[in-house]
């Protein structure tokens, strides 16, 4: 099954355009509803992410995805030093301590698997389909 592959500038501006190209890709892979804002919200924070934490001046944010056996594989890698990620919290703050630094927990919560590696700069996100909706998806 193809693959989605794009390479966006390293700004805020591309979030959205990145984000809208994976969603596109999912949907027309068989995810809906739920599943389907899963993905998209899970996305967006990992590119919302890579543009403020991996920017780097005319750096790239590189984005992938393909469908294999039912999983949805999305790989964002920037253009950043990257980070640790075995340091970084993973569960949010108290509300009320600071609006941000949710992003990798709300991640962790929607998809299935979240992984980092090249120091941070590479993020792989994973969600499978149902068993009803992946066999509904292989027969288009």
């Amino acid at each position: 099954m193809p693959e989605y592959r794009g390479t966006f500038p390293s700004t805020y501006a591309s979030v959205s355009l990145a984000r809208h190209a994976v969603v596109q890709y999912a949907a027309c892979r068989g995810f809906l509803g739920e599943s389907l804002n899963d993905v998209e919200s899970a996305v967006g924070e990992a590119l919302a992410n890579a543009a403020e934490h991996g920017h780097a001046d005319g750096g790239t944010i590189d984005v992938r995805a393909s469908l294999s056996d039912g999983l949805l594989i999305v790989e964002i890698k920037d253009s950043g030093r990257g980070f640790a990620p075995a340091v970084r919290q993973l569960q949010p703050r108290v509300l009320g301590e600071s609006p941000r630094g949710f992003g990798i927990f709300i991640m962790r919560e929607l998809m299935d698997v979240v992984e980092f590696s090249e120091h941070g700069s590479r993020l792989r996100l994973m969600k499978r389909l149902s068993p009803a909706k992946a066999e509904n998806s292989q027969e288009a």
